[in-house]
């Protein structure tokens, strides 16, 4: 499962970048700008990195006991 979970980490990133390109072109207003800005500059990488960090983990055995 940590690689399922890897996978989305980085699988995220190219779906987040196209839905972001394709609501602004169906609305290229300023607040749908900011709107997907904020989206892809500040809670991707968080959600990337966290999803691909808990696949690491997964992978490393970290879970594999439940104490």
């Amino acid at each position: 499962m940590g690689i399922v979970w890897a996978a989305m980490g980085v699988g995220i990133i190219p779906l987040v970048i196209l839905r972001a390109m394709k609501e602004i072109a169906a609305k290229p207003s300023e607040e749908n700008w900011i709107f997907w800005s904020i989206v892809i500059v500040v809670l991707m990488p968080i959600i990337a990195f966290s999803l691909i960090t808990f696949g690491v983990f997964a992978l490393k055995g970290e879970y594999d006991r439940l104490d």
